[in-house]
């Protein structure tokens, strides 16, 4: 008989707590919109609370099942090939927002890059825990092991998302330093990832002026800074 694994009572919680936070958050930031183009306050927590009880519901659901079934090959490279296929379609999809960044369907709207997390988070811990004793081989781990990180990169940001990329790059730094990784090679990750992020940052307009905002936000305490402050 399978040996039935334990949860984490203490994560469980902290998970639930953090959703009750941004349930909160998203009230007090959306109430007043909600309220002057739906007629009702509710209209943005409602959907926030329903996509809420869906997400605990899924993660009910994977917390029954052995995680060692997750190291799979075909779970981690189905898991790894929809990802890319979902992040590779939404820009043959409309334009939300001026961005390539939705999947909709009817009342219901998904983005590929938030499933870029967990697919990459899967993909590094079973590729990590195969070659666990050769960290130092620059070619035959650590490039394999970062290379659907830079296509999910690229991908990302030309839709463009920069903060989920940044986060997907930080996944794997973490995940890679865990793992064994000396700490050169996260020198040099950083290193050649300046360059880019001063253009992305501060050669478009609308990042620059968050940048600007969040370091000087009383320059404009009625429009960008206005959250800050």
């Amino acid at each position: 008989m399978a040996k039935r694994v334990s949860v984490d009572r203490w994560l469980f919680t902290v998970t639930l707590l953090l959703v009750f936070v941004g349930l909160v958050m998203v009230f007090s930031a959306s109430a007043v919109i909600a309220k002057e183009r739906y007629g009702s306050g509710y209209t943005f927590l409602t959907r926030q609370l329903a996509c809420g009880l869906g997400g605990i519901v899924a993660m009910v659901i994977a917390m029954r099942v052995d995680y060692r079934r997750y190291k799979q090959p075909a779970v981690v490279f189905s898991i790894l090939g929809v990802t890319t296929l979902m992040l590779i379609s939404v820009f043959f999809l409309d334009r939300s927002h001026h961005t390539h960044r939705w999947i909709h369907w009817g009342f219901f709207s998904f983005q590929p890059s938030e499933l870029a997390k967990p697919a990459l988070i899967l993909f590094l811990a079973y590729f990590l825990d195969l070659r666990g004793n050769t960290m130092s081989d620059y070619r035959g781990t650590l490039l394999p092991a970062v290379t659907p990180t830079l296509i999910f990169l690229a991908l990302i940001v030309f839709q463009p998302d920069l903060g989920t990329a940044i986060a997907c790059a930080a996944i794997t730094g973490c995940m890679l330093f865990v793992a064994g990784m000396e700490l050169k090679y996260l020198g040099y990750g950083l290193l050649v990832s300046i360059l880019p992020l001063y253009f992305l940052i501060f050669h478009v307009a609308y990042r620059r002026a968050r940048i600007l905002a969040f370091l000087n936000p009383y320059a404009d305490p009625q429009g960008n800074g206005f959250h800050i402050i």
